[in-house]
C-alpha cells in the first residue's frame, strides 16, 4: 500500500502551519487559518477527513485573537486539551495589526473542539508559533518566536528568533524567556536579504540531549527549510543572551527545496500508527500551482545516530506508515483485545493503550499485567484513594510484592483517558503513564511474556488505542 504527497490538498485553502495531534488511536490536524482552526482526523496519517471547525476567532472588542490564528499547536493533559495558537488584534481595515500578534492559549474537552480562547494573551510581547514540550520530569517549557532587537540577522536587518520559558502551568508563562536561535547567515532570510527568520520550534530528547528543530528563510517562496540545534539543557542561565544552544553544522538545513516541493517547514513529529516510527507532518508548495497555497505533507523521521534525517520531498509513491503487528486501536471489548494479544509474544515490543477509570467507588483497581511463560506476574494498579500507581511482582507461589510506587500528580483524574505505554527489550520491561517513565525492572527466568487487561468488560473500565507492535526488525 502507498501513498503520494500532498496528503491535504484543497484548492483556494491555504493549509500552513500543520500540528497533528495523537489521541485514542486517532489522528487530530490543525493548522493555519484567517478567523478560525480547521481539524481533520485520520488513522494512518496519510488519509484524512474533515470535521468542522475546532476554533473560532474572537468577535469582541479588544481580544487579543480578533483575527489571524496562526500555528495551532494542541496536547492533551488530565483530559482537557490545550490548543496554544498566536491572533493578532483586527485593524481599522479589518485586517491583522502586525505590531500586536500574540500567543494565547483555548480549552476544549473534545480534540474537535469548540475551544474556548483565554481572555488574556499568554505572552505580553510580538510572539508567534508556540511550541509546549514536555520533560522527561513532567516539566512543561514553552518555545515559540519573537521579534525583537535580539533577533535581528545579518548586518543587523530585521528579522525573528525562536526563545524558551518555563510554564509554571498550562495556562501560565514564568515570564523570563531566553535565546534558543536567531538568524545568522543570508540564506535564513529573504531573496533580498530586507528579513530573516527562525522559527517554527519543535522540540525532542534523545539520549540526554534537547534538538530543537526549527524552519528558516522566507515562508512565501522556496527559500524555507527545516534545520536543528542541540543543548545538554532545554534553557540556559543568561536571558536573551545565552548561548546554550548550538545549531548543527552551524546552521545547515535538513530539508529544502527540491523539484517536488518548494519551500518545505513549520512541521511537527509524531508516532506512526504502530507506535514505534516516527513521521514529520509540514507544509511546502506545489511547484506545479504557481499559487500561495501551503499543502499538507507527511515524511519519514529518522535518527542516524545523534543527527535527525528527514525524507526528501518526491512526486512518486510512498510506502504507507507501517500498520502495528496487533491492531486493537478500535475494538472495545475487553475480551476481545486480550484474545488478540494473547498470542504476541515477543523478547522486544512497544504496547501501547489509554485507560479511562469508573467513578464507581473501586479504591483499587489492576489495569494492566505482563505474564511470563513460567508464570511469573507483573501488575500494575491504580490506587485510587492514595493516588498511587503501583507495580507488583506476583511468583509462582502466587505471593506479591510491590516492586515500586508512583505517586500520581495533584489533581489526577481518573476519569479521564491517560496514555499508558510497556517498552520491553528482551529481560527490561518499563512503563510509562502520559510519557513519563513510571517503572523499570529487570525479568526473571523466561523472559517472554503476553500484555494483557485483568480485569472484564462489565467492571467500567474503558480503553482506547491499544496496539502492539514486536521490535524484532527494529
Amino acid at each position: 500500500m502507498t501513498y503520494q504527497n500532498p496528503v491535504i490538498s484543497i484548492a483556494g485553502l491555504d493549509h500552513g502551519d500543520p500540528a497533528v495531534l495523537k489521541y485514542n488511536g486517532n489522528y487530530f490536524l490543525y493548522h493555519t487559518g484567517p478567523r478560525e482552526i480547521r481539524v481533520y482526523t485520520s488513522t494512518d496519517l496519510v488519509n484524512w477527513e474533515a470535521c468542522g471547525v475546532a476554533l473560532h476567532a474572537s468577535d469582541e472588542d479588544g481580544h487579543w485573537a480578533q483575527v489571524d490564528l496562526w500555528a495551532p499547536e494542541i496536547i492533551h493533559e488530565n483530559g482537557t486539551f490545550y490548543m496554544y495558537v498566536t491572533g493578532a488584534v483586527r485593524d481599522e481595515n479589518g485586517h491583522g495589526n502586525d505590531e500586536i500578534r500574540r500567543i494565547g492559549v483555548a480549552k476544549s474537552k473534545s480534540p474537535t473542539g469548540p475551544f474556548t480562547l483565554a481572555k488574556e494573551p499568554l505572552t505580553d510581547e510580538w510572539s508567534i508559533d508556540a511550541h509546549p514540550f514536555k520533560d522527561e520530569d513532567g516539566s512543561y517549557y514553552m518555545f515559540y518566536n519573537v521579534r525583537n532587537e535580539y533577533t535581528r540577522g545579518p548586518n543587523n536587518v530585521i528579522g525573528t528568533g525562536n526563545v524558551v520559558d518555563r510554564m509554571t502551568d498550562l495556562e501560565t508563562l514564568s515570564g523570563n524567556p531566553t535565546m534558543v536561535v536567531a538568524p545568522e547567515h543570508l540564506w535564513e532570510g529573504n531573496k533580498e536579504h530586507s528579513f530573516f527568520w527562525n522559527e517554527g520550534p519543535f522540540v525532542l530528547k534523545k539520549d540526554g540531549t534537547y534538538y530543537q528543530m526549527y524552519s528558516a528563510g522566507f515562508f512565501g517562496d522556496d527559500t524555507y527549510g527545516v534545520y536543528y540545534a542541540t543543548s545538554s539543557k532545554p534553557m540556559g542561565d543568561h536571558g536573551m543572551e545565552d548561548k546554550s544552544w548550538s545549531k548543527w553544522k552551524g546552521g545547515e538545513p535538513i530539508l529544502k527545496t527540491n523539484d517536488a516541493c518548494h519551500g518545505p517547514g513549520h512541521h511537527v513529529v509524531v508516532k506512526g500508527p504502530n507506535g514505534v516510527d516516527d513521521y514529520i507532518v509540514y507544509h511546502g508548495y506545489e511547484p506545479e500551482e504557481n499559487v500561495g497555497e501551503r499543502r499538507v505533507r507527511v515524511g519519514r523521521f529518522q535518527w542516524q545516530g545523534d543527527h535527525i534525517w528527514l525524507e526528501p520531498p518526491v512526486k512518486g509513491e510512498l510506502p504507507l506508515p507501517s500498520s502495528p503487528t496487533y491492531d486493537g486501536r478500535f475494538t472495545s471489548s475487553i475480551s476481545e483485545l486480550n484474545a488478540g494479544l494473547l498470542p504476541h509474544q515477543y523478547p522486544s515490543f512497544h504496547f501501547e493503550t489509554n485507560i479511562f477509570l469508573p467513578s464507581n467507588g473501586e479504591k483499587l483497581v489492576y489495569f494492566l499485567s505482563f505474564l511470563q511463560g513460567d508464570g511469573n506476574k507483573v501488575r500494575w494498579s491504580f490506587d485510587m484513594e492514595k493516588s498511587i500507581l503501583k507495580t507488583i511482582i506476583q511468583g509462582e507461589s502466587e505471593s506479591e510484592q510491590v516492586e515500586e510506587e508512583y505517586p500520581l500528580p495533584d489533581g489526577h483524574d481518573f476519569s479521564a483517558y491517560h496514555f499508558v505505554q510497556v517498552k520491553k527489550r528482551n529481560s527490561d520491561l518499563s512503563l510509562y503513564l502520559n510519557q513519563l517513565l513510571v517503572c523499570s525492572i529487570e525479568l526473571e527466568g523466561e523472559a517472554d511474556g503476553t500484555i494483557n487487561f485483568p480485569f472484564h468488560d462489565d467492571e467500567g473500565v474503558k480503553v482506547e488505542g491499544t496496539v502492539l507492535t514486536s521490535l524484532k526488525e527494529k
